[in-house]
């Protein structure tokens, strides 16, 4: 008996979860990391000693990690990471190892899992023709520049929750915790690792996110998106791909685990403005509806993601969201062009789909977020005018309506990254542009190239060790790591500056950079 009890002792560790900096950001505390905070919580509620530290905002944060690693008696740490912030947990790691050599690091979060998966398909693909798994494994590592950096942690874990656990165990390199089928047994965000209030308001007192004036939590309530655009980094990982299980149920919080989380934050940081995170709020109509059901009544106000062919299909759950407490709903119009849409994003909407979408919500008084991108595969100028002309239209609709202060937009450059058919699927670039871009993608159906005569997608595979490749940063630092035929990298990123400039110039709203 005390051997097994010594036995399942030693089974609970004590673990130290790390969120890197995002310094590409222009404020790097807006919304948790609710991935590692799941973690964290889990953790806890199996026994294992959790303390997590957040390194957002930390200047010397390799200090802070020796400091903290010298100090803990740790026996594992883990670094959650998207493909920006793989810059900084590789040194995070340098910081760990210089005073802990033999203690297990651990990577988990997004680019560890897309990674994870392109690697399965290059092992599936090269099998056949390596020698043996020495070869197997340098033709794999040639193919992508992220893989020899990422082999430096001691695990790469794929997967959501169960995947910390599963890298405790054993000394695999590579593991694949998967999906967590039950996500309402799962228990509420371990929030209390954070400073809530840097998160919420600024040294000032204002609000870092807004939502009926007022300070705004976040949370996901379902997991996953079944579509599949082909600049999105979820549609070749089941982690990010797969909503709905076998049997038909959604991975998805019960009204009731929504409220509970809700409440939740409401007695613990006095929040009644929340935005959900789910990618699709309106992807199961008679869901969306008894969530609203639940909302109403409540006096909370809420911001979150629709899908525009839905809700044309579905108008009354713009209807539903309105009476819940939905001031603002943001959708992924992408492009303004139909060509880009209809031939090349697998969006299954179109400009005048995402208009009407758009004035669905409008005649429902709700605010209207337009999120777009440049960079799209075989963009011409013509598919990016074609943008700015959606934006101002849609733009005045709701000027003219509601007025000013109802519509906004972001407008992005496109990056790849690992996990989207663009960068998994890209071939060897032996054609144009190929002295400066190694790689060349252009969409298929049914193994026709659709638009060849306009050349594609050209890019290059960003080693995340040493650039941050976001898609999304500070206004007048865009980088571009990709080009069209007819749009060069740095017209990408002139265009965007300008069209955001002029767009937010003729509609009336606040500039965010000033224009070169």
């Amino acid at each position: 008996m005390n051997a097994l009890i010594k036995f399942m002792d030693a089974t609970k560790e004590k673990i130290l979860l790390i969120n890197p900096p995002s310094g590409f950001l222009l404020d790097q505390k807006v919304f948790l990391p609710l991935g590692v905070a799941n973690v964290a919580a889990v953790a806890s509620q199996r026994g294992h000693q959790v303390n997590l530290i957040d390194l957002s905002d930390i200047g010397d944060y390799q200090a802070r990690v020796r400091e903290e690693v010298t100090r803990g008696r740790y026996d594992a740490v883990g670094i959650t990471a998207t493909s920006p912030q793989f810059f900084y947990a590789t040194r995070i790691l340098d910081a760990i190892k210089s005073v802990r050599p033999t203690l297990k690091v651990i990577l988990g979060g997004s680019h560890a899992s897309m990674f994870s998966s392109l690697r399965r398909q290059l092992l599936a693909k090269f099998a056949p023709i390596a020698r043996d798994n020495v070869h197997l494994e340098e033709l794999v590592h040639n193919e992508d520049p992220n893989f020899s950096p990422l082999e430096r942690f001691d695990v790469i874990a794929e997967g959501e929750e169960e995947s910390l656990f599963l890298a405790l165990k054993g000394d695999q390199k590579w593991v694949n915790g998967g999906v967590t089928e039950d996500i309402d047994a799962l228990p509420l965000p371990a929030r209390h690792f954070f400073d809530m209030k840097s998160y919420l308001t600024d040294p000032q007192g204002n609000p870092k996110f807004r939502i009926d004036g007022k300070p705004s939590g976040s949370l996901i309530s379902q997991r996953g998106c079944p579509f599949k655009c082909e600049f999105c980094c979820g549609r070749d990982s089941v982690m990010y791909h797969q909503v709905i299980l076998p049997g038909g149920k959604l991975r998805a919080h019960s009204p009731r685990r929504i409220l509970d989380e809700l409440d939740s934050m409401n007695n613990e940081f006095g929040l009644t403005s929340f935005m959900f995170y789910d990618d699709e709020f309106n992807l199961n109509v008679e869901r969306t509806k008894d969530i609203c059901e639940a909302l109403k009544g409540r006096g909370y106000k809420f911001r979150g993601f629709i899908k525009s062919d839905l809700l044309v299909k579905s108008p009354e759950v713009a209807t539903a969201m309105k009476d819940a407490g939905f001031v603002e709903v943001l959708t992924g119009v992408e492009s303004g062009s139909q060509r880009i849409l209809g031939r090349h994003l697998h969006k299954m909407t179109t400009p005048d789909i995402n208009y009407e979408a758009a004035m669905i919500c409008l005649r429902n008084g709700l605010g209207y977020k337009a999120l777009t991108l440049l960079g799209h595969t075989s963009e011409t100028p013509r598919d990016i005018m074609d943008t700015r002309d959606w934006l101002l239209r849609t733009g005045h609709a709701f000027n003219d309506a509601l007025g000013k202060g109802n519509f906004t937009f972001d407008l992005t450059v496109f990056q790849p990254y690992a996990g989207c058919p663009i960068w998994d699927r890209a071939e060897r670039n032996n054609g144009p542009f190929s002295d400066q871009f190694a790689w060349h993608y252009n969409t298929k159906y049914h193994g026709e190239v659709v638009d060849p005569e306009l050349g594609g997608l050209y890019f290059n595979k960003v080693d995340f060790s040493t650039e941050h490749g976001f898609y999304k940063g500070i206004p007048g630092q865009y980088k571009a790591f990709i080009r069209t035929q007819t749009v060069s990298s740095e017209q990408f990123v002139t265009l965007r500056d300008a069209i955001e400039w002029e767009v937010r110039d003729r509609l009336g709203m606040p500039q965010l950079a000033t224009p070169k």
